[in-house]
């Protein structure tokens, strides 16, 4: 059994998570024992902001490095502590105390500012370990969360799996028996980059072709972005589970007429539904003028 001599400690906001520091843990990880990443945070933080608080920014976490053995999540609440620069000592206070169920005999922090290096420098305890501090190379990956979280879906790729769940948009189509939406939310699911579409949201939202956009078939949940509803002899009992669910402001009636060639409206009812797909969630395509 290797002796674990060396940690190496991450820190950051992680809002969110992606491959610029996907690769600078792996490289933490290489040149150390173990790793210890420290999520930070406040409340209203630009996590928060954008819906993403701490505590699920450190869940998260731990299920996107739940396979890799040597690598722990922490998380460090900066809530109640002081701004900086008069909060370094208690921040530093509580960073070290996560430390002590490590018996390493070598710790490096891995940092992103020079401010950090001199704070931690001037802090290093007293005692039989070696500390040092690293600054992390951001050129390695040339993105960023700021970029992300402006414009999630143009740096779709970048993100880490797990926190792609948060940013992706999802579609509801429901309709009573035999009113077509299944087969609108498979038409439009594959209209748009070929998106999955499920009864199940969890699924559809883990699936690899996640690429932003998910549609789920005659199912409904508080964090839909759009309801499409199609008429139907159910329709009041519908509303009711919509108005239930906190929906009725992001529900779209699809109440397109029959035509003399479009029976129907089937035809209609789709081009109506990618308008307002691209109208409420961002992702728009082109298609053809419905005459």
């Amino acid at each position: 059994m290797i002796e674990k001599k060396k940690l190496g400690v991450y820190f950051g906001t992680f809002a969110p998570l992606h491959k610029g520091h996907q690769q600078q843990i792996y490289k933490c990880a290489a040149l150390n024992d173990q790793v210890l990443l420290v999520v930070s945070g406040y409340a209203k933080d630009r996590g928060d902001k954008i819906g993403l608080p701490l505590e699920q920014r450190y869940r998260y976490l731990q299920e996107a490095f739940a396979d890799e053995a040597d690598i722990s999540v922490a998380k460090l609440d900066e809530t109640d502590l002081r701004p900086m620069p008069q909060g370094w000592d208690e921040w530093l206070s509580r960073l070290f105390e996560l430390l002590k169920d490590y018996d390493s005999q070598e710790i490096t922090f891995y940092v992103g500012e020079p401010d950090y290096v001199t704070e931690l420098q001037s802090r290093f305890p007293k005692d039989e370990r070696k500390y040092r501090v690293e600054i992390a190379d951001r050129q390695d990956v040339k993105i960023s969360a700021t970029e992300i979280r402006e414009n999630p879906l143009l740096h779709w790729q970048e993100i880490n799996p797990v926190f792609r769940r948060h940013f992706t948009k999802i579609v509801g189509v429901i309709g009573g028996a035999q009113s077509g939406k299944t087969t609108l939310a498979r038409r439009l699911a594959r209209s748009f980059n070929d998106a999955p579409f499920s009864e199940d949201i969890e699924q559809a939202l883990a699936s690899s072709g996640n690429q932003g956009l998910v549609f789920i078939d005659n199912n409904l949940a508080p964090n839909m972005d759009l309801v499409l509803l199609i008429p139907s002899n159910k329709d009041d009992s519908l509303l009711k589970e919509i108005e239930k669910q906190g929906l009725t402001d992001k529900m779209v009636y699809l109440d397109d007429k029959e035509t003399a060639r479009d029976t129907h409206a089937y035809l209609s009812r789709y081009y109506h539904a990618i308008d307002v797909i691209g109208q409420y969630t961002g992702v728009k395509i082109e298609h053809l003028k419905y005459e």
